[in-house]
């Protein structure tokens, strides 16, 4: 009888103490726990030695792929679940991996679900089937160079998703405005080519409309109506960072946009005429 599957957690942090001290207790039962310190100046290595965690120094970076190799190097377990300072797992999370652990041998990295939380609120309905390879085994799998912000790892085997008995990991990742809107723009800027063009008024109109409209994430209140919006200015910031690489900023608005956006001009303005038209002869008759 083969051995059971062993299992290293890997958390990364930089000046994230507070959230350690909700994320690490919930790692209790994994073979060993890793906190890959990325420079912190805050309490992070204290809280870390509190709750029993080793302490693994690696180089600051502006998105966390970059580093991911390090933490996966340093892990001693047949298995590594990476697991950010926001992220809860809930309980009976390591149990019910053990079966995945003990899988078939051609599988190198496993993909789990996450439940996204925006400003205290759950998102039902923005952001679902959010999944990302996790978990992976130890020696089937590494980060390709140059690493790039929510690029998955090279896998030597089979991917697989998570069976339904592995529930879902709450991902406390939009925890306020200015938080958010620096991470978007942080991953934006990292992440070249990765965006579609919306550098001009047409693309960005429509592009606004299809994630905070026609999306349906009002339905998670205004905190859904938040996460889409911020996602679609970091979309714009990763257009135009593009647009000042390639000296596309000088350019004019092709023309074909043009003639759109003037035909938009003037009914715009022939429909403020008619409104202080009306205006001023409501106020004529008093």
């Amino acid at each position: 009888m083969t051995s059971p599957g062993t299992v290293s957690a890997v958390v990364y942090s930089r000046d994230e103490a507070d959230l350690l001290r909700d994320c690490l207790p919930r790692l209790a039962g994994f073979d060993e726990v890793l906190v890959c310190d990325m420079g912190s100046r805050d309490d992070t290595t204290a809280v870390a030695a509190e709750h029993g965690a080793r302490v693994v120094p690696v180089p600051d970076a502006p998105v966390v792929e970059q580093v991911r190799q390090l933490g996966l190097d340093a892990a001693s377990s047949d298995w590594v679940l990476f697991v950010d300072a926001d992220e809860h797992l809930p309980a009976g999370f390591r149990e019910a991996l053990q079966p995945v652990l003990d899988g078939p041998d051609d599988v190198a990295g496993v993909r789990l679900r996450y439940d996204n939380v925006a400003f205290g609120r759950l998102l039902e309905h923005s952001l679902r089937g959010s999944a990302k390879f996790a978990l992976l085994r130890r020696g089937r799998a590494h980060y390709a160079e140059p690493a790039l912000a929510h690029v998955p790892p090279v896998l030597d085997g089979r991917g697989v998703d998570a069976p339904d008995a592995v529930p879902a990991i709450a991902h406390l990742n939009f925890r306020s405005i200015g938080q958010t809107t620096e991470k978007i723009l942080r991953y934006a800027a990292n992440n070249p080519g990765r965006f579609t063009r919306l550098d001009d008024p047409v693309a960005l109109l429509r592009e606004l409309l299809r994630s905070t409209v026609y999306s349906g994430v009002w339905r998670d209140g205004r905190a859904g109506f938040a996460v889409a919006a911020l996602h679609t200015f970091g979309h714009l910031y990763g257009s135009l960072l593009e647009d000042e690489r390639t000296g596309r900023l000088t350019q004019d608005v092709p023309r074909r946009r043009t003639r759109l956006l003037g035909l938009a001009e003037g009914l715009q303005r022939t429909a403020v005429g008619v409104r202080d038209g009306v205006r001023g002869g409501r106020r004529g008759t008093r």
